[in-house]
């Protein structure tokens, strides 16, 4: 897997969520793990951490202040 972008990843993780507000963490890994042909289970989990950081990131209370 170290060949793997993983800032790629994350820009299509934040992409997927403004996409899909209400979508789910399996629905996400669902769709974007297919991106990786060679890893797929492995991504599946690396991506769910990243939404999960990334939703972290979006509800935090200084998220919300900045502009």
């Amino acid at each position: 897997m170290k060949h793997v972008d993983l800032d790629a990843a994350r820009q299509s993780v934040s992409t997927w969520l403004d996409e899909h507000p209400s979508g789910s963490l399996a629905q996400m890994a669902d769709e974007l793990k297919k991106n990786y042909p060679a890893f797929q289970d492995e991504m599946a989990i690396v991506l769910r951490g990243m939404m999960a950081a990334e939703l972290r990131h979006r509800t935090s209370p200084a998220a919300r202040r900045q502009p």
